[in-house]
Formats: structure tokens, sequence, C-alpha cells
């Protein structure tokens, strides 16, 4: 019993080190390059629309059919008995009839489900470029959260340093409350700041693992510097132009377009009855019996006005559709455009140039406080200083990734945010 139970046991534990040995596990650490490629594979919007594609080759594959039905066989037996007596005979009936389209419904079903399977493929083309800038944002972010964290950590060691030197000037008499208060609430600032910091790198990591289908439980080393090249953009009537005959979605668009004129042509050959045609086969009383004949449906109860109009209102919402995604790609465009313009001038005003600047007047500040040159409001512009600008360039550096993601997700993939110096052109 014990043997069996330790045998059972080591069992489950190879069984469990197999399944954990065959789990692909995220590359650590994480390079730009690496993530794109894991979400390519395991992303879940992704992996719904290849499901979804599945499905759209499924019903084109049973849309390609010659006939509507599969051919009917009909059996039928009977005994006959002679009324005046004698030997009985056995009657025999055998049927078997082919339905057919006779006004092209098939071909219309079978157009239709193509372009449905095409719209799905473009739907997919679009959500993979879609995926791809969401990752590249989810990235680029958290190394400007690691950034920020960096800053938050240094602005809190200057102030602490400042705080420290208050409180021993406080305590030998040469310093005022008024000093030691201002160092304090520096320190305040700081902290508060590097909470921030913090909590944007947590959220940052965790944007990242749920484009990436990862336990956010799991921690992701990132490998890379935070160095985003400027984007190549071409003219705004060029790039309006070339992202409508990128973007995937509107070719989906299209090609729903396409599949619901199919189906109100449908609609509108259904009064058109199939035509069925039949062969049969018979013995009665020793006879042998053989005949054919065609039979069809009258459309006088039924006459699809209700399919009809289904179909027209299905078209006319797949027009509708298709009108609206145009606007809204030219405006993501725009609006991504001028977001991205926006961020890279404030990016070039807030560069490190300003924020060295900021922090050299930092300690410049610190070493004349200390010389008894100046005094506490001396130190409060110093540390707003050192504060909103290292906050400002962190955001402003958001603010560019986040657009220039946009840009890439708004022209299908046309323009990309490369994270290197040499720059980014369209593809």
């Amino acid at each position: 019993m014990r043997l069996s139970l330790i045998l059972g046991l080591t069992g489950l534990c190879l069984v469990g080190a197999t399944n954990a040995a065959n789990t692909p596990q995220l590359p650590q650490p994480l390079t730009l390059h690496k993530a794109l490629e894991w979400a390519e594979q395991f992303n879940p919007t992704l992996l719904a629309a290849r499901i979804e594609l599945r499905r759209r080759e499924g019903v084109a594959e049973h849309a390609d059919v010659a006939v509507p039905s599969n051919p009917q066989l009909e059996l039928g037996t009977a005994r006959r008995e002679p009324d005046g007596g004698g030997s009985s005979t056995t009657d025999i009936d055998v049927r078997l009839s082919q339905e057919f389209w006779i006004a092209g419904q098939g071909g219309l079903r079978e157009r239709a489900a193509q372009s449905r399977l095409a719209g799905g493929r473009a739907q997919l083309d679009f959500l993979a470029s879609a995926t791809r800038a969401r990752v590249r944002a989810a990235f680029l972010q958290a190394l400007v959260a690691e950034r920020a964290v960096a800053t938050a950590t240094d602005v809190f060691r200057v102030n602490s340093d400042l705080d420290s030197y208050a409180k021993k000037r406080l305590e030998a008499g040469k310093a005022n409350r008024l000093e030691a208060n201002t160092a304090r609430i520096g320190v305040g600032r700081a902290q508060a700041l590097l909470a921030q910091a913090e909590n944007r790198w947590t959220q940052a990591h965790l944007a990242l693992a749920e484009l990436l289908a990862v336990d956010p439980g799991d921690p992701i080393t990132l490998q890379g510097k935070l160095s985003p090249a400027p984007l190549k953009l071409p003219n705004q009537t060029v790039l309006l132009r070339r992202a409508i005959e990128r973007r995937g979605d509107l070719a989906a668009a299209a090609e729903e377009v396409n599949a619901s004129q199919e189906e109100l042509k449908l609609a509108r050959r259904q009064i058109v009855p199939n035509l069925r045609v039949f062969g049969t086969y018979g013995q009665e009383e020793n006879s042998t019996i053989t005949g054919g004949g065609l039979s069809f449906e009258l459309p006088l109860l039924h006459r699809f006005g209700g399919e009809r109009k289904q179909a027209a209102a299905e078209l006319d919402a797949a027009l509708l559709q298709r009108d609206i995604l145009q606007l809204v790609v030219r405006r993501q465009v725009l609006s991504a455009l001028a977001d991205y313009e926006a961020a890279r001038a404030r990016v070039a005003a807030l560069g490190d140039e300003v924020v060295a600047a900021a922090r050299q007047n930092s300690e410049l500040t610190q070493i004349a406080y200390e010389a008894g040159e100046l005094g506490a409001p001396a130190l409060t512009a110093a540390q707003d200083t050192l504060i909103n600008t290292r906050r400002d360039y962190i955001d402003a550096l958001d603010a560019l990734v986040a657009s220039g993601t946009d840009l890439e997700r708004a022209t299908g993939g046309l323009l990309v945010m490369d994270n290197a110096a040499g720059g980014a052109s369209p593809e």
C-alpha cells in the first residue's frame, strides 16, 4: 500500500515536471523583439481572431457545394393479397431524387462566404498590426516607468541628504526651524514622487503581462534602454492615403459590403424555387415500373419578403460601417499625428540637458545654503524646479511613446517607432 502510494506520487510529480517543461516560458530578460514575437503567438485577441478565421473557413467550405443537399433515397415495400385467393405478391418502390439550384443561388452563397473569409484575413492582419503597436507601447512605457523610478529615487536621495544636513544645522543652532521644515517638506514630496513612480512601474508591467498573456504575478525583467527614434513622416495627404490603403479593418469592412451585396442578391432569388429531379423504380404484381419527374415548391404563401428586407438592411448597415470607419481612420491618424508632434516638441524642450541643469541648480543651491548664502525660499524654489522638471520630462517621454505607437496603430503599421538611435521610416 505504502509502495503504491509512493509510486503514484512519483508519477504525478513526473507528469507535472513534464508539463512544466513543455509549457513555453517567457524569455528573460525580455527584449522588445522577443515581446513582439511572443505576443504574435499568445496574445488572446490574436488567438480569438484566428479561431474566428477557422470558423469562416468552415463556412466557406460548407458553401462550396454543387447542389443544395445530398441525394435522397426512398424505399418502400408492400405485400399484396388477392381478394379471391391465390398466391400473394410483394410490391417494391424505389425513389431517388436530387435537388438543384436553378437561379445561381449556390454561386451567390459561395461568393458571400469567400468575401467574409477574405474579410476575416484582413481583420486578422489589422489586429496583428494593432497588437504589435500595443505591445510596443507597453514595453516602451515600462522602460519609461523604470526611468521614472530611477529619477524619483535620485530626487529622494538629494532631498534626504539636504534634510539630514538641515537637521544637523538646526541641532547646532546654525539654522532656524523654517529651513529645517523646508528641507523636510522636500523629502515628503520626493517620497510621494517615488511612490507614484513605483506605481507607474507596477501598472506598466501589468499592462505588458496582459498583452503577453502571462501570469501578472510573475516578474518580467526588461532588457533595453529607452531611446525612441524620431519617425520620418510623409506629408499629411500621403500619410492619410497610405494609411487608408493599409488598414486591414477597412479592407475587412469592404469585404463585408461585398458579402452583404451577394446575400441581398441571394435573398431576391429565393423566390425562384429549387428544382428536384427524381427517378422511380417499382415492381407490382410481377410488373416492372420505371419513371421519373420533376418537383418544386410553389412560392405562393411564403414570398420571402422578410428575407429581402433583412438582407437590404444588413447591406445598408455594412455600407454605413465602412463609411464611418473611413472617417474614424482619418481622425485617428490626424489626432495621433498632432499628439506625436506635440510630444516630440515637449521632449526636445525638456531634454537631458534641461534635466541636468535642474539637477545642477539643486546641487548649487544646496552648496550655497550650506555656505549660508541662501535660505529657505531658495531651497523651495530649487526643489520645485528639480521635481517638476523631472516629472514633466518623464510625462513627455510617456506621451511620445503613446502618440508614436498610436500613430503606428492608426496607420496600420505604416509608421513604426523603433527604440533605437537610427530613426524609423515607413515600412
